[in-house]
Parts: C-alpha cells; sequence; structure tokens
C-alpha cells in the first residue's frame, strides 16, 4: 500500500491573493520531495512506499499505530536513517542518503525516544548550555545563562508558556514542559525542517494542545513541520487555525 501526498504545493483553486503575482515568480521547490520512499530490513517491510511533497512552512502529521514504522519515516526524512536503495528522496535541495550529512545540520530532531531524551539528573539552564555549546565553536566557551537569555532561547518553543526556572532539574518537569524543552534544544539548532515524534507521549489531551498550538504556530512563522502520534483521531479531537495535513502509515 502506497500513502501519497502532495502537500502545501500547489494554491487552492479560487483563493483569493493578496496582489499581483510577479510575471516570473516561481513557486518554492518543496522541503521534501520522496518517490516510492520504503525500508525494508531483514524481517521484511518497516515502511513505505510512500510518495511525498511538502512545501516550506507546512505542519505535516503522520499518523501510525505502533509497527507502522513511522519514527523510522521521520528519522529517514532527517537523514537519519538510509531508505531502501531504489527510493528517491530529496530533502532541502539535497539528495538522500549522498548528501545526508547536509541535511543532518539543516534538520532538527525532537520527541525520540532513545536520542533526545532529557538527561534527569541536568538543570534546564545545563541542558540548554550544553546544547548551546555544542552548536558553537569549539573554541567559545558559553557562559551561564541568566533567566533573561534563558528566555529568549527557549521562547520560540515555549510561546506564553513561562519557561521553567535555569535550576529546575528535568527530573521535576511535567510531561508538557519536557516536550516543549525537547522542541526548545531542537530549535537552537536554527532549523529548516523541524522532525517530532510520538507528539502522543504527552498523554493528558489539553497539555497536547499546546504542544499541538506550538508547532502549528512554528510552521505558520515559515518552519516546516513534520510531526507524528498514533491516535487516528487526533486532527478532530485538536483545535487548529489550519488544519494539518495527514499522511497516514498502513500497518
Amino acid at each position: 500500500m502506497t500513502a501519497s501526498a502532495e502537500i502545501g504545493t500547489d494554491p487552492t483553486p479560487g483563493a483569493a491573493s493578496d496582489g499581483p503575482a510577479a510575471p516570473d515568480a516561481t513557486p518554492e521547490p518543496p522541503v521534501v520531495r520522496a518517490r516510492h520512499l520504503a525500508l525494508h530490513g531483514p524481517r521484511g517491510r518497516v515502511f513505505g512506499p510512500v510518495d511525498l511533497d511538502v512545501a516550506p512552512g507546512v505542519l505535516v502529521l503522520v499518523q501510525g499505530a505502533q509497527g507502522s514504522g513511522r519514527t523510522s519515516l521521520l528519522l529517514t526524512l532527517a537523514g537519519r536513517m538510509v531508505p531502501d536503495a531504489d527510493a528517491r528522496l530529496d530533502v532541502l535541495g539535497h539528495h538522500l542518503p549522498r548528501e545526508r550529512r547536509a541535511v543532518q545540520s539543516a534538520a532538527a530532531i525532537a520527541g525520540f525516544g532513545g536520542i533526545d531524551d532529557l538527561d534527569q539528573s541536568v538543570t534546564v539552564g545545563a541542558l540548554v548550555r550544553e546544547r548551546l555549546a555544542w552548536l558553537g565553536p569549539w573554541y567559545r566557551r558559553q557562559p551561564r545563562l541568566t533567566r533573561r537569555t534563558l528566555d529568549e532561547a527557549l521562547a520560540p518553543a515555549f510561546g506564553d508558556r513561562p519557561v521553567p526556572a535555569p535550576g529546575t532539574v528535568a527530573w521535576d518537569l511535567d510531561e508538557l514542559d519536557a516536550m516543549l524543552l525537547r522542541l526548545g534544544l531542537a530549535l537552537l539548532q536554527r532549523p529548516r525542517l523541524l522532525v517530532v515524534d510520538d507528539v502522543d507521549q504527552v498523554l493528558d489531551d489539553a497539555r497536547r494542545q499546546v504542544v499541538w498550538t506550538r508547532l502549528e504556530r512554528l510552521a505558520a512563522g515559515g518552519l516546516t513541520v513534520v510531526a507524528a502520534c498514533a491516535s487516528a483521531d487526533e486532527v478532530t479531537r485538536t483545535r487548529w487555525v489550519t488544519p494539518p495535513t495527514v499522511v497516514a502509515l498502513p500497518l
């Protein structure tokens, strides 16, 4: 079975325009273009085949139950896994897997168990400082974060929600603040593509709504976001300004 979607690549028929289009205007190339994207392992199919076009600045929701391969699909889009040899995948203008290093530097990931888990014994301030040090030049020492600089660093992820104090230990964060912190750490990379796994690890519906709202606003600001969940009715249970495009993965 093939999951296929063309996301944000064509204008809505009859949609009003803010003004006349420039004579030489051309649409932006898609952030993701996948054809016959699939992955097989020793035990058979992991996911796919998937045909996918994702335009800049949209939110895509990948829905798939456990065993559908959604995590592997997301890691493949972010350049962290290698698809089948006959798949065609271009992300941010780079061909994968040949140019995976370029994609990895421009695509950030969050919410992946065993990959970006928070060190539970470390404070919020230390986590942010360590991430900034890792992203910066090796010779530049990161100063101790003040409350103001911490708020500014994590504002894209937390929005109007208060940022935890720098001395807060990750163990003491609730599931929502922990997820937002993981998003904030990923956004410090200043990515062009954000890939988020397992949004429904935030179990409470009202708290999960905060995560979706933040992701939707990030996309509205121009960042392309691909996020995954298991719940089949997630779109209908969530309030949206603009509903995301859903890519449903079969088992």
